[in-house]
């Protein structure tokens, strides 16, 4: 055993039961390496997503010790006792094991452009052809701010709101903007938030969906 792997005791919840899967590992994994060694490694049938191991894109959201994160950006080394709890986001159906279906917030995000301008690379000049240095919007629809709402069934949910916000104040067509601020404020809008804050503290990357839906209520 090395100097930087040690036994760690993963606990996963699987059909309203958890399972336990004790392995060595080396502290700087993550949770989604851990994920991957025991579906490799001891149970094949594990169920999760992953798209990639960089944190871009929130299909690994999970439940890790009770708090919503990214899989693969939650090392091992942040679990001193190396007993972890991992289960499914909260709020929506699960499918199998770690997988859920988040169609109901994807249903509910407005017609979203995705880019906006960059705050990068301001002083450099973009190339012949190109206005300006455009980058994707920060939102990586991972669900974890509707898990972690606990009012989120009342309402369209912190990430579609956020995202409507960010629409209204990039839309320059004022019919299209009536109709974003008719989601915003009807009946499934900001009156539905509670102000728990929670959303924002559990975005792993930083969107702040609490600020958007405290602002959209200041503009109101």
């Amino acid at each position: 055993m090395g100097t930087d792997e040690h036994m760690y005791s993963i606990s996963i919840l699987r059909e309203e039961e958890y399972m336990e899967f004790v392995l060595n590992l080396s502290d700087e994994l993550t949770i989604l390496d851990a994920l991957d060694e025991i579906r490799y490694t001891m149970d094949s049938s594990l169920q999760y997503r992953h798209s990639c191991h960089h944190g871009s894109c929130g299909t690994c959201a999970c439940i890790i010790e009770g708090t919503q994160r990214l899989a693969c950006m939650t090392r091992l080394s942040e679990f001193p006792d190396r007993k972890i709890s991992v289960r499914p986001l909260d709020s929506f159906r699960i499918i199998s094991d770690l997988v859920v279906d988040i169609s109901s917030m994807v249903q509910k995000m407005p017609v979203n452009s995705y880019l906006r301008d960059s705050e990068l690379n301001t002083e450099v000049l973009p190339p012949d052809g190109i206005a300006s240095w455009v980058r994707f919007e920060n939102c990586i629809e991972c669900g974890s701010c509707i898990s972690a709402c606990p009012v989120s069934e009342r309402f369209l949910g912190p990430s579609p709101l956020a995202a409507i916000h960010t629409e209204i104040l990039k839309r320059k067509d004022p019919d299209e903007i009536r109709e974003l601020r008719a989601l915003a404020y009807g009946e499934t809008g900001v009156s539905g938030c509670d102000k728990h804050f929670i959303c924002s503290r559990v975005c792993p990357v930083k969107v702040s969906p609490g600020k958007h839906i405290t602002e959209l209520r200041r503009e109101q």
